[in-house]
């Protein structure tokens, strides 16, 4: 059986976010936190967001010595299946639980709720 041939990495666009938006993510970073869709637009294409969320962890590494923010990238489902992202600052929202409600609060999604439980 052959083998799926796997993707080259070269083979990926390189994706440049403008130092602009480096810049501003990385403000909304230390605060209120977060940055999502309603910050920088182009975050609803996920390589950009992911690009945006490397760039900034790049950023705090290697060119912000006063802060060390722990950078946190996620996507969550929201109801009607609406999939948002969000990059968080993990020291002012702890959790993904809490990353989760405030990206819902601010884009205006409603989380998905399990169903309840029934016997078989």
């Amino acid at each position: 059986m052959a083998d799926t041939p796997k993707k080259d990495k070269a083979e990926e666009p390189k994706i440049d976010i403008p130092a602009e938006d480096v810049k501003k993510a990385a403000a909304l970073i230390l605060k209120p936190g977060y940055v999502t869709k309603h910050d920088l637009p182009k975050m609803v294409e996920l390589p950009w967001a992911t690009a945006l969320a490397d760039a900034v962890t790049q950023h705090f590494l290697t060119d912000d010595d006063d802060h060390d923010p722990y950078v946190y990238f996620e996507q969550f489902d929201f109801a009607g299946g609406d999939i948002d992202s969000i990059i968080f600052n993990m020291d002012l929202i702890p959790t993904r639980e809490k990353a989760l409600e405030t990206l819902g609060q601010e884009i205006n999604q409603k989380l998905v709720t399990p169903p309840e439980h029934f016997d078989l």
